[in-house]
């Protein structure tokens, strides 16, 4: 018993390294016919076939002349016929003739015969036909070709087929077939298809425990699941170990180029992009085209796309991948050319996809004008005006390689450039159709589409009879409640929306606190929305700039000026970049400033160069009359506007793009001293070297030095001013004569200098 086991399995393993199986084997008759009357039985078919006959006519009369002929039939013809038509991919025609030849009993079948058979019908008639077939076969026919057969194909099938494939695989263990590396490498196809990396790994530990060498589909199937998983270096030492036997397929230098662009490896992308060029297979050029571009090889996109553009014919998927590629690199000007300069001429059919795919590039560079452009253009090339559901059902119906993606990108760009109604029908269509795996997100749009076209009233009756109850998470009620909160109508369900977000675990986000915030701030309800301030604190959700802009206008409406500045230095910093501050709001808070008679600070902080200027004048008549007021009160210090003050309103000006404005302040300016405040020209020079005006700048470095010499000269005569006036106290104290002392008193500094120095012989004698 032992002997024969291990001669079965002796058999097996010479089956195992057979080249070919062969077809029909166990013949009848052995007399071969010449090859000349197997090509002209061969043409007969061919022709049959092309004039869609019934082929099983053109066998009989080929039979019935071999009987006339006295010629002995013969099989391996019949054979030849099928192998052609087999290898050919002419399934249904091969399996007509070797239905015949059963029905007909020319020859008896070998397992390797029911193998290709079963190979026939799965392709003609589907795999639970040749399930089905595979059932017929005695058991004692079923050998390891049938049963690798049944495995492949399960392994084909994907997931739907895994129960039965692992079924199969473990009843081959079971009969001792697990022989060579066809059933471990359609399971490994299988289990990368479904990326499942553990299952992968157990297969090939297995096929090294019973020392089976891997073959070359094995391999490449073990890299694009590694690849899949983004496990870069089991891939890398993987290929190392089996470089040496294995001829890389396209499909794997590909995936594995993706995983190097994933883990950051640029590098090792380009050298697999490299290797893909060198296997010459133009299947491989849309998807180098679109993985250069991911890999920022810009020229590179380009040299693929001319190899594609002479070795294969141009179609809409080539053109997606290039302009896909091209507003990746940021090369909007490329996209936009082979756009309108080839695919709009290429005479393809229409695809809505690709000026789509421009539009969604156009409005990320804020090129909205054009975006809108090109949507009105599109939408009346194609008759879009009046609907665009019947278009969107052939566009999906004629290419199944439309994904809901593309749909989406649609749907934004309609929304985007205010294409409200047709967005709505593109939604409606999507949500309605089973075919498509949607998400929460496209519920929540189609209700905010509804509202707008359709009123606040149907969206809710959509909200509570068409959305199913799993899809309503955060979006659904973030929108819901945006809905509610537009309105001061509609505060008790806003409020009531908000709790019953809280209740479902959805206010670990922003969103709805702005929401409510905004309406809360609208009805002027303060307290609340100090509370749910403290909410967001307690629970760290960070501001965002909305949430900013609406709290510093309430508090500037309040001119709590004190917690509006503290609230702002939490959240705003001098450049700006943390958060953003609304016209509406810095016209507020310099409102508030006004109001509290900070002048300054309400000139730093308005967004508007004609309420600097407004609130400057404001403050220079303030100054003045000031110095009006205490003309009389000699204790006082007057000074003039300082020079901080005038840098203050320069720099605003500056910031607000107002040059000749802050020129004009310049203008005003004269500088106080002791020290010359360089700062304040410096303001302008540094802004007319951005400008590339040296012309300017020299000009107010010249302005700037006459104005500090007078203010130096200025010093200066105050300095003698004080002097002189040290020296008629003097001479008061001295009992000089009372005419003299009128006389200083009487005439100007000037003349007062002159005379106090013809005293001096007086007052020395």
């Amino acid at each position: 018993m032992s002997m024969t086991l291990n001669l079965q399995r002796h058999a097996k393993r010479i089956l195992a390294y057979s080249n070919r199986p062969r077809l029909f084997c166990s013949y009848r008759n052995g007399t071969l016919s010449s090859p000349g009357t197997n090509q002209t039985l061969l043409s007969r078919i061919e022709s049959a076939a092309d004039q869609k006959a019934a082929i099983t006519t053109v066998l009989e009369e080929w039979r019935q002349q071999q009987k006339h002929g006295n010629h002995q039939l013969n099989p391996s013809l019949v054979k030849g016929i099928v192998e052609k038509l087999h290898d050919s991919k002419r399934y249904r025609q091969a399996l007509e003739v070797s239905n015949w030849m059963i029905e007909k009993k020319i020859c008896n079948h070998l397992p390797e015969d029911l193998a290709v058979r079963f190979h026939l019908i799965e392709n003609v008639l589907g795999l639970e036909e040749a399930e089905k077939f595979f059932q017929s076969i005695p058991e004692n026919l079923k050998g390891e070709s049938i049963y690798t057969s049944l495995l492949k194909s399960y392994a084909k099938s994907g997931e739907i087929s895994l129960r039965k494939a692992e079924y199969t695989f473990e009843k081959m263990r079971k009969l001792g077939m697990l022989l060579r590396p066809s059933p471990y490498n359609s399971m490994v196809s299988l289990y990368s298809s479904l990326r499942n990396r553990n299952k992968v790994d157990e297969i090939l530990r297995e096929m090294k425990e019973n020392n089976l060498e891997l073959d070359s589909p094995t391999v490449n199937n073990a890299l694009r699941v590694y690849a899949a998983v983004c496990d870069v270096a089991t891939m890398d030492k993987f290929l190392a170990d089996w470089n040496a036997i294995t001829t890389l397929e396209w499909l794997t230098t590909l995936e594995m180029a993706k995983a190097y662009l994933r883990d950051g490896s640029k590098g090792k992308a380009r050298e697999m992009l490299r290797r893909t060029e060198e296997l010459n297979d133009p299947k491989s050029y849309e998807r180098l085209i679109r993985l250069y571009g991911e890999a920022g090889e810009r020229e590179d996109v380009y040299r693929i796309w001319d190899l594609y553009k002479n070795t294969k014919e141009k179609d809409n998927e080539g053109f997606r991948a290039l302009i896909g590629s091209l507003l990746k690199l940021d090369d909007i000007n490329g996209a936009e050319k082979i756009y309108y300069d080839e695919w709009e001429s290429s005479g393809l059919e229409f695809d809505l996809r690709i000026p789509t795919m421009l539009m969604s590039g156009y409005r990320a560079k804020g090129m909205v004008k054009k975006a809108d452009k090109l949507l009105y253009k599109t939408m009346k090339n194609k008759r879009l005006v009046i609907s665009i559901n019947p278009f969107v059902e052939e566009l999906v119906k004629n290419r199944n390689q439309v994904k809901p993606s593309d749909l989406r990108d649609l749907i934004k760009n309609l929304r985007d450039s205010n294409q409200l109604s047709k967005a709505l029908e593109a939604s409606t269509w999507m949500c309605e159709k089973r075919g498509f795996n949607l998400f929460p997100e496209d519920y929540a749009i189609r209700f905010h589409l509804i509202e707008k076209v359709l009123g606040l009233e149907e969206a809710e009756k959509f909200f509570e009879s068409s959305i199913p109850k799993n899809m309503k998470d955060y979006s659904v009620y973030d929108t819901l409640l945006t809905s509610y909160t537009r309105s001061d109508k509609t505060l008790v369900k806003a409020e009531g929306v908000f709790e019953k977000m809280r209740e479902l675990g959805f206010l670990s986000k922003l969103s709805p606190f702005n929401s409510i915030i905004s309406l809360y701030i609208q009805l002027g309800k303060q307290g609340k929305v100090k509370n749910l301030l403290r909410t967001m604190k307690e629970n760290n959700i960070e501001h965002d700039s909305v949430t900013v802009n609406n709290v510093l206008r309430m508090y500037a409406n309040e001119t709590d000026i004190e917690t509006m500045e503290n609230y702002k230095s939490e959240w705003v910093n001098a450049d700006g970049e943390k958060t953003k501050l609304e016209m509406r709001t810095m016209d507020a808070m310099a409102k508030a400033y006004e109001r509290s008679g900070l002048l300054l600070k309400a000139i730093q902080v308005t967004g508007s160069e004609k309420e600097v200027h407004r609130l400057w004048n404001e403050y220079k008549k303030k100054a003045k009359s000031e110095i009006e007021r205490d003309v009389l009160r000699l204790w006082v210090k007057r000074d003039e506007i300082k020079n901080e003050e005038y840098r203050s309103v320069i720099r605003s000006l500056l910031k607000l793009d107002d040059v000749q404005g802050a020129e004009a302040i310049y203008g005003e300016w004269k500088p106080q001293g002791p020290e010359f405040d360089k700062g304040i020209p410096c303001l302008l020079m540094s802004r007319y070297y951005e400008e590339d005006n040296e012309v300017k700048a020299r000009q107010v470095e010249y302005s700037s030095r006459q104005k500090q010499r007078r203010m130096q000269f200025k010093l200066f005569k105050e300095d003698l001013i004080g002097c002189a006036a040290g020296i008629v106290g003097s001479m008061l104290v001295a009992s000089v004569p009372p005419m003299i002392v009128t006389l200083c008193l009487k005439y100007p500094p000037e003349a007062t200098i002159i005379c106090l120095i013809c005293l001096i012989p007086f007052v020395v004698e």
